[in-house]
């Protein structure tokens, strides 16, 4: 039978990474405080009165599904911002791109009755499951305790290097169970899906969802965390929203990197300015100098 890889929150970089690449899926316990999770239900039970069942076959019709996390619950930024789950993202996300961004948010309460969700892969949201490199990570916080009886997710290690068609058999799979406050962590092209909430509570998790820097995000997060919200955020978080760079020159506001709008100097007529790579500087004022010397070679040679 399959099984799932649990770690210490003492971990590291490095053993959280392994686990990944090698399962696609790892659970890191009791990597939150209960002092930090009692403060997100607290933040989101308000708001989880007032929403209303989804309705569909995929996202369910006995779950409540509840975004922009970070806004109605300002307790969960802490959660996004955990070194481990950033150094994981680091690791896999950051060789691919100049920086990984806030993919999506969402509270997800599995109510009694609920039926197992269909297994999938997250990233098939940007097309095709054949792609060179992991698109996104997503990770599930257990605010309340997840068990078999009230819907834990089930999965499918090693699933992530399955073809497309392939759907597990039922000893391929396995079940997330982890109290609250522990995180799981499972990449774009891991197969998994919600269990069955067969006891008679509702069942609260967390997604944060990371991609990478240069893909349209899940959850726009400009209008869930606009600047009259994000303002006075720290600016490592506010990158992390996607209130930056992607080099080259992807997301500028104004000309600008777009954490210009919450300074007292922005404007609607500031200088446009270059965000190259040093390597691509490099190259385009190598370029320039070669013309100087007399190499009047095409310019698409530096590109």
């Amino acid at each position: 039978m399959a099984e799932v890889t649990y770690l210490e929150p003492t971990a590291s970089v490095e053993e959280l990474v392994s686990t990944l690449n090698r399962d696609g899926c790892a659970v890191v316990k009791n990597l939150a405080s209960r002092t930090t999770i009692d403060a997100v239900k607290r933040d989101i039970e308000p708001y989880l009165a007032r929403t209303p069942n989804a309705h569909g076959p995929f996202v369910g019709y006995s779950t409540k599904r509840t975004s922009g996390a970070f806004k109605k619950a300002p307790s969960s930024i802490g959660l996004a911002m955990d070194p481990l789950v950033l150094g994981g993202m680091d690791a896999i996300l950051g060789p691919n791109c100049s920086r990984f961004q806030i993919n999506l948010t969402q509270f997800i309460s599995l109510q009694p009755g609920q039926r197992a969700q269909i297994f999938h892969r997250d990233d098939n949201m940007f097309g095709p499951h054949h792609k060179p490199f992991q698109y996104l990570i997503n990770v599930v916080w257990a605010i309340d305790d997840f068990t078999e009886e009230n819907g834990a997710t089930v999965v499918a290690p090693g699933s992530h290097t399955w073809s497309e068609e392939r759907m597990p058999e039922p000893h391929e799979t396995c079940i997330a169970e982890m109290e609250r406050g522990s995180a799981l962590l499972f990449l774009g092209s891991f197969k998994h899906g919600a269990g069955a909430n067969n006891s008679k509570r509702p069942r609260l998790g967390l997604v944060i969802s990371y991609c990478l820097g240069w893909l349209r995000q899940y959850e726009n997060q400009y209008l869930t965390m606009p600047p009259s919200i994000a303002k006075g955020l720290p600016d490592d978080f506010l990158r992390l929203l996607g209130y930056s760079i992607h080099e080259p020159n992807l997301g500028v506001y104004e000309g600008q990197d777009p954490l210009v709008v919450f300074s007292d100097e922005c404007s609607d007529t500031m200088q446009a300015r270059d965000y190259f790579s040093p390597e691509l500087t490099a190259r385009v004022e190598e370029y320039y100098a070669s013309l100087e010397n007399g190499d009047q070679s095409d310019i698409t040679r530096a590109a």
